[in-house]
C-alpha cells in the first residue's frame, strides 16, 4: 500500500522518459538513414488529420467514461461522480508508473478505503472491475482470431516465442478469471475462512484482529454485490467492453492522422493486433510498459507504416498514441492528486 504519502513525482518522470527516448531514438535513427531532415518528404499530418483528431479526443472520453460508470454502477451508486472520476484518474496515474504485470489495482483498493469505503468493499469492487476486464479480454480473442486468422500478428510470429507466450499469457488471464470468479461470488464463505487461516499463521499475529474484520467485511461486500440487479452487471460489462474498445480504437484515429487516410486502414485487424500485443505490456518490467510498448508498435504495425509517404509517421504515431493512452494520466495525476490527497486527508 501507499501509505498516506503523495506519488513522487520522479515516479511520473520516469515512463515519460523512457517513452520520449524511444520515440527520439526512433525518429533521428529514421531521419538519419534517409538523408538526414533536408530529405525528409511528406506533411507530418494527413488533409484529414482535424476529423481523425476529433474521434481521438472522443475515444478518450469514452474510455474514461465507460470507467467511470462501472465504478458508479457496481459500487451500488455508494461513490459519487466525482469519486468515481477521482478514483479512475488515481487507478490510471498508479497504473501509469508502475510495470504493466504490477497495474492499479491496489493503489484503487486503497484509493477508495481513502475515500471512507470500507477495505473489504473496496477490494470486492477492484476485484470485481478486474474480473470484467479479463472476460472482456478471454471472450474477445478467440472470435477474433478464428475470423482473421493469421492477420492478427506480424508475418514472423510462428518463427518465434511468441503464440506460446501469447497463449500462456491468454490462459493465466483465463484462471485469474475464475479464480475471481469463484473467489468472490461462487464461494465467498470459502474465500473468508482462507483469510482466518491466514490470520492464525503465527507472524501475523499482530494483523489477526484486522484480518479477521476484513473477512467478514470482504464476504459480505461479496455477497452484497452478488445481489446486484442483472442489469448493473450489464451495464457495468457494457462499460467495460465500451472503455476497452475505446483504447483499441484510439491507435486507428492516431494512424488516421499521420500515417494512412482512414479508408486505407483495417481497423479490426488493427484491434486485434493490439489484443495480441497486450500480453507483452502487460508482463512489461517498465514503468507503464515504457520502451516497450513504443518497441512493440513498430513490431506489430509496421505494415502500414510502409504505406505512408512520412518517414516520421512511426515516430509520430508512437508519441501521439503515448500521449493519448500514457502521459495524460500522468499529467491528470500531477494535477488532480495533490487536491485528492488533501480532501480526502481531512475526510479521514
Amino acid at each position: 500500500m501507499i501509505g498516506n504519502r503523495p506519488p513522487k513525482l520522479l515516479r511520473a518522470i520516469i515512463p515519460l522518459a523512457i517513452g520520449l527516448t524511444v520515440v527520439g531514438a526512433l525518429l533521428y535513427q529514421t531521419v538519419e538513414e534517409n538523408g538526414g531532415w533536408d530529405a525528409v518528404q511528406g506533411s507530418v499530418t494527413l488533409p484529414g488529420w482535424p476529423l481523425a483528431t476529433a474521434c481521438l479526443a472522443g475515444l478518450i472520453l469514452t474510455r474514461d467514461l465507460g470507467y467511470v460508470l462501472r465504478l458508479r454502477w457496481l459500487s451500488n451508486g455508494s461513490l459519487t461522480w466525482r469519486a468515481a472520476i477521482e478514483t479512475t484518474v488515481v487507478w490510471e496515474f498508479a497504473s501509469a508508473i508502475t510495470p504493466g504485470i504490477v497495474g492499479g489495482g491496489a493503489v484503487a483498493i486503497w484509493g477508495l478505503h481513502r475515500q471512507g469505503m470500507s477495505a473489504g468493499k473496496s477490494t470486492a469492487l477492484v476485484f470485481s472491475t478486474a474480473l470484467l476486464d479479463e472476460l472482456f479480454y478471454v471472450l474477445a480473442v478467440p472470435p477474433l482470431l478464428f475470423f482473421l486468422g493469421d492477420a492478427v500478428a506480424p508475418a514472423d510470429f510462428d518463427n518465434t516465442i511468441g503464440w506460446s507466450v501469447f497463449w500462456i499469457g491468454w490462459g493465466i488471464m483465463l484462471l485469474l478469471a475464475g479464480i475471481i470468479a469463484f473467489g468472490l461470488f461462487l464461494a465467498p464463505t470459502a474465500t473468508r475462512n482462507i483469510i482466518l487461516r491466514c490470520a492464525r499463521i503465527q507472524w501475523l499475529g499482530r494483523w489477526r484482529q484486522s484480518l479477521s474484520e476484513f473477512a467478514d467485511d470482504l464476504q459480505n461486500s461479496a455477497l452484497e454485490m452478488k445481489s446486484l440487479p442483472l442489469y448493473q452487471w450489464a451495464g457495468a460489462f457494457l462499460a467495460t467492453m465500451a472503455s476497452w474498445t475505446a483504447r483499441f480504437m484510439s491507435l486507428v484515429a492516431v494512424m488516421a492522422m499521420v500515417v494512412v487516410p482512414f479508408s486505407a486502414l483495417e481497423p479490426l485487424t488493427i484491434v486485434a493486433r493490439q489484443l495480441v500485443m497486450w500480453v507483452y505490456l502487460l508482463i512489461s518490467p517498465t514503468p507503464g510498459s515504457s520502451g516497450v510498448a513504443e518497441w512493440l508498435l513498430h513490431a506489430f504495425f509496421e505494415p502500414w507504416f510502409a504505406l505512408s509517404g512520412s518517414l516520421i509517421a512511426p515516430a509520430m504515431t508512437m508519441l501521439i498514441w503515448r500521449l493519448a493512452t500514457h502521459f495524460i494520466y500522468l499529467l491528470l495525476g500531477v494535477l488532480v492528486i495533490p487536491g485528492w490527497l488533501r480532501r480526502t486527508r481531512r475526510s479521514e
